[in-house]
């Protein structure tokens, strides 16, 4: 039977952890794999800890950092923790649908791939829907071609994806340098090894934006222009390969 690892890195993440490991919980599983939530306390002071040391489910796994570290390699000491076949990211304040896990696991076997993604909705603090903030994917012919779409601000990615741990090894897992964008530099390291992604047409995740969110910005015009500048440091980081 084969192991999927959900990662969940939390710093004074109180308010909202306990709703994210209860969507872990919930997940849909099958008779050929299995689900381990595995969640890093990355030193919180907050009431955190407390909370993690109340669950007692057969799927969770806690550890604690003994420092503060960046969230790659808060990640990355989780997923070294690990001996799932797959690994995916879901943040402390985000929620898993149910059935995520086991769509993309299906596809996974039926492409025999390596990596595969789909959609995800954004929410507010209480969990109500955004309009208008969907993201969904595409799915491209090579792996040049979604280069290509990165490259130009056409295509992102943040905790949408599920991939073998063997091709997080492959790259050198998340850029433990890196806070922001972390996950889109590692899956142009898995397209630039020449692993392209399947894309599943289906929502993973109840993305939240909220005051702390760091990915939340003062618009859309500023948001733009963060991703824009994001999208040229990683072009000069590899613009050699």
């Amino acid at each position: 039977m084969k192991k999927i690892a959900v990662i969940t890195s939390v710093y004074n993440g109180e308010q909202f952890i306990t709703e994210c490991i209860k969507s872990v919980e919930s997940a849909v599983t099958g008779q050929d794999f299995s689900v381990e939530h595995t969640v890093i306390d990355n030193g919180s002071t907050d009431g955190t800890t407390a909370i993690l040391a109340r669950h007692t489910s057969a799927r969770f796994k806690k550890l604690k950092a003994d420092k503060t570290l960046s969230v790659s390699a808060a990640r990355n000491k989780a997923i070294g923790n690990t001996d799932a076949d797959y690994i995916f990211c879901l943040d402390a304040d985000d929620i898993l649908l149910q059935n995520a896990l086991a769509t993309l696991f299906a596809a996974m076997l039926k492409h025999q791939s390596e990596w595969v993604y789909g959609d995800f909705l954004r929410v507010d603090e209480r969990l109500s829907y955004l309009t208008n903030q969907d993201y969904y994917g595409y799915q491209f012919e090579t792996a040049r071609d979604m280069l290509t779409s990165i490259f130009k601000g056409e295509h992102f990615f943040q905790q949408n994806s599920m991939y073998s741990k063997k091709l997080f090894n492959l790259v050198g897992g998340f850029d433990e340098h890196m806070d922001v964008c972390e996950d889109l530099d590692m899956v142009i390291r898995f397209l630039l090894k020449g692993y392209n992604a399947v894309y599943v047409p289906s929502a993973l995740y109840l993305h939240r934006f909220h005051a702390d969110n760091v990915s939340k910005t003062s618009g859309k015009e500023n948001n733009m222009k963060a991703h824009q500048k994001d999208i040229e440091a990683l072009r000069i980081k590899y613009h050699q390969q």
